[in-house]
């Protein structure tokens, strides 16, 4: 029997791998939506609202990174967990990892994700190297 969280977040990697920002903005994402990717990367932390987590993905699209999910189900009435296998080549580097995330759906929109990754060093040295840093000053707020 269909899960209409579970469509949910088969619908939002469906959407971003065809670069579909739009449709995630304003039909999976709450506004107020936290998204936390661990990490010591440019792309790593936490991001607070959909502009921000469209930004980061639109980010991920640049880098030629593709999602494919290995394995999705619910937890109760408003959790999905999922396994996905992160992949793509960027600047001669390499990312291929297999990641989990743990979405809350609020009122049929994703509000709260957090992503569990499976080889953070590899992630790391890969975002590390396709996106340089601005020299000091510019990088500092």
């Amino acid at each position: 029997m269909a899960n209409p969280n579970v469509d949910l977040i088969q619908r939002m990697y469906e959407c971003f791998n065809r670069g579909d920002m739009d449709t995630i903005r304003q039909e999976i994402f709450a506004a107020d939506l936290i998204w936390r990717l661990p990490g010591h990367h440019p792309l790593a932390g936490t991001k607070n609202g959909a502009d921000e987590v469209i930004a980061f993905f639109e980010q991920l699209n640049k880098a030629g990174i593709q999602v494919d999910l290995s394995g999705i189900d619910a937890w109760g009435e408003s959790t999905v967990v999922e396994v996905h296998r992160g992949h793509g080549e960027s600047n001669g580097a390499v990312l291929d990892a297999l990641n989990c995330t743990h979405y809350h759906i609020r009122e049929g929109k994703i509000a709260d994700v957090q992503v569990y990754i499976s080889d953070q060093h590899t992630v790391d040295q890969f975002f590390n190297a396709v996106y340089a840093l601005k020299p000091i000053p510019d990088r500092l707020a």
